[in-house]
């Protein structure tokens, strides 16, 4: 059977190779401009639970936060600003300097040993862990407070990492830091509003942003919270090694 038996010509061989090749190179570029287009592997929920096992397996790394609480009270207003900027290294070891409304300090925790230097003072102190650990940050990295994100969103993925909005149980937020004389049951029902910023190939958190205002009628004295918070989290993974201050030198 010839080719013009099958209702084809050799002059319109070309033809239909050419159309072939451009319907391939249509399909090619539709792929590509697919995958280009940004679309999430996951849902805005599956991000977050990427985000909180990529925290988990970290061995180190840098962080900054950033937080101003102000609580009103009838006849008065108390303000607090409390910054922490240091190194964490897994599984229990922070090297901190904190900044608390204008005093300066430095605290290092090695597990159940923590050193202070307090306000002041050039001269390190060894303090109970436990009465230290309730002054950092220690529940912020391994982020199983998001477990309690809902109505998660996917505000934009521009550039590595995706933006996403949620509301925060912030009773669970407190607790996951354990501290001291706060009890987290205060803040039972109240939500604060979260944004976070994760990295697209590594799903790492590189930033977190968290804010509530709110009235807290279950204290002894009530009074309206406004909190703001702020944490950007760099140098992943890079070598690091916190040890003991030298007590016996200073």
């Amino acid at each position: 059977m010839t080719m013009a038996g099958i209702g084809f010509t050799r002059r319109s061989e070309p033809s239909i190779l050419h159309a072939a090749v451009c319907a391939l190179l249509v399909a090619a570029i539709t792929l590509v401009l697919a995958g280009c287009s940004g679309q999430p592997a996951s849902t805005p929920s599956e991000i977050i639970k990427k985000a909180m096992y990529a925290q988990d397996q970290l061995k180190s790394v840098n962080m900054r936060l950033d937080n101003e609480i102000d609580f009103k009270i009838p006849g008065g207003q108390r303000s607090v600003t409390v910054s922490y900027q240091g190194v964490y290294e897994k599984p229990d070891r922070w090297h901190l300097k904190v900044v608390s409304s204008g005093a300066r300090s430095e605290v290092i925790i090695l597990g159940s040993q923590a050193f202070v230097k307090l306000p002041g003072s050039d001269t390190w102190t060894e303090k109970q862990s436990k009465a230290v650990e309730s002054s950092t940050p220690a529940g912020i990295v391994n982020s199983k407070y998001l477990q309690s994100a809902t109505n998660v969103q996917l505000m934009d993925k521009k550039g590595d990492a995706y933006h996403l909005k949620f509301d925060l149980d912030l009773g669970k937020f407190v607790k996951s830091f354990s501290v001291s004389g706060i009890d987290p049951s205060v803040f039972k029902g109240k939500k604060a509003r979260m944004d976070v910023w994760v990295q697209r190939e590594t799903y790492r958190i590189e930033k977190a942003t968290m804010s509530f205002a709110g009235d807290l009628s279950a204290l002894a004295t009530p009074g309206t919270l406004i909190m703001n918070m702020e944490v950007d989290f760099t140098d992943f993974n890079e070598p690091v090694s916190i040890e003991a201050p030298n007590l016996s030198g200073q």
